[in-house]
């Protein structure tokens, strides 16, 4: 008889728990809310995590994080920190849920947290956690385009500058606080966008995209090359001129590589020394020459280009063709170069027009948008 009760007893417990993982599987509530997260766009890794950590509610009611579906999967992720969490920037960092927990512990508030993740990499937040609590972080870092690694030098620089705190943030990302060609970043890879100057440098076997010649009717030299997108937008440009005011612009100087600007600087060098050769002449790697978007202009109608009505149409037109005047007289402070009025550089019509409107440099264009 015991032995009876003992077996029925067994079997009851069976099926409760066999009920029980039915139920599981089964259970509507869990299915809908599987669904709801999936169509929100979380993983399959995350959705577990936000079940069984029973987060559903707070999860399902605001839209798809990239940082929530991170932290769900972190054995670092705290239920107490979960509206920070939810308030953050994506980023790709190694140990992000852990980060953020000890900015959390560190006393930072979440608009902080926020700022200081927004631009951090695995190093730079590595260090700055070396730190105690930093008061007035935000005075820098809620600038947009502000860079965690850069925080010592924005500090720095404001010592010796009259400057406002964006301005600061501008032209420490742009390496003015350091010397010209010094501790440079080198870029690698060819877009209408790319950035060179004296702060960014090309290596010596760096060849743009594209590169085509300029036909004859387009150019003071048959062997002037320049990218084509560059180059169609260019006698575009030149032909409405032409149609307008009667003559047309012509290309004098457009891609260089790395040797034909050892050897211009060098010519500057030897002939005007070593003062004029700086001012006017870039080093070799760091000239845009190189990247087959800049061109040298000369006018139809003379031998100077300054205050012709070629140059003077191309003050106001050039940029409905996706072309900008890069160095004037009133950047110098920015692009560390002096005046050309016949060098211009294509960026493509959105740029171009953004930055005639915005009464900008190209410089300053990139560091606050394209500076990722």
């Amino acid at each position: 008889m015991k032995r009876r009760k003992l077996n029925k007893k067994r079997v009851f417990i069976a099926v409760v728990i066999l009920l029980v993982i039915l139920l599981e599987i089964i259970n509507p509530i869990k299915i809908y809310n599987k669904h709801v997260l999936k169509d929100l766009n979380y993983s399959n890794e995350s959705i577990k995590e936000i079940l069984n950590k029973h987060f559903i509610k707070e999860v399902k009611n605001i839209p798809y994080s990239k940082t929530l579906d991170l932290v769900f999967k972190s054995k670092d992720f705290k239920k107490e920190n979960f509206d920070v969490y939810k308030e953050l920037p994506y980023r790709e960092l190694k140990n992000y849920t852990k980060d953020v927990n000890e900015l959390v512990t560190k006393g930072y508030k979440t608009e902080e947290i926020k700022n200081i993740i927004k631009s951090a990499t695995d190093d730079s937040i590595e260090d700055f956690l070396k730190r105690d609590y930093v008061k007035d972080i935000n005075e820098y870092l809620a600038i947009d385009f502000s860079i965690l690694g850069n925080y010592d030098r924005y500090i720095e620089y404001q010592k010796g500058n009259a400057l406002d705190k964006e301005q600061i943030v501008l032209y420490v990302n742009l390496g003015l606080d350091k010397e010209q060609y010094e501790d440079p970043v080198k870029v690698s890879k060819f877009s209408y966008t790319m950035l060179v100057n004296k702060y960014n440098y090309l290596d010596e076997d760096f060849i743009p995209d594209d590169l085509v010649t300029v036909p004859n009717d387009y150019a003071v030299d048959t062997k002037e090359k320049v990218n084509q997108t560059a180059l169609e937008a260019f006698q575009k440009m030149s032909d409405a001129c032409k149609n307008e005011i009667g003559s047309k612009v012509l290309v004098r100087s457009a891609y260089r590589d790395y040797k034909s600007q050892e050897e211009t600087y060098e010519t500057y060098l030897n002939a005007y020394g070593k003062k004029y050769a700086e001012n006017y002449v870039a080093h070799p790697g760091f000239s845009e020459h190189q990247t087959g978007l800049a061109i040298d202009i000369k006018a139809e109608s003379s031998n100077t280009f300054k205050g012709t009505p070629e140059s003077k149409w191309l003050i106001e037109n050039a940029y409905k063709y996706g072309f900008i005047l890069r160095y004037e007289s009133d950047t110098e402070e920015i692009t560390k170069v002096k005046s050309e009025a016949w060098h211009y550089r294509y960026v493509g019509l959105d740029i171009a027009n953004y930055i005639h409107e915005n009464d900008m440099t190209f410089d300053e264009y990139y560091i606050r948008f394209l500076n990722k």
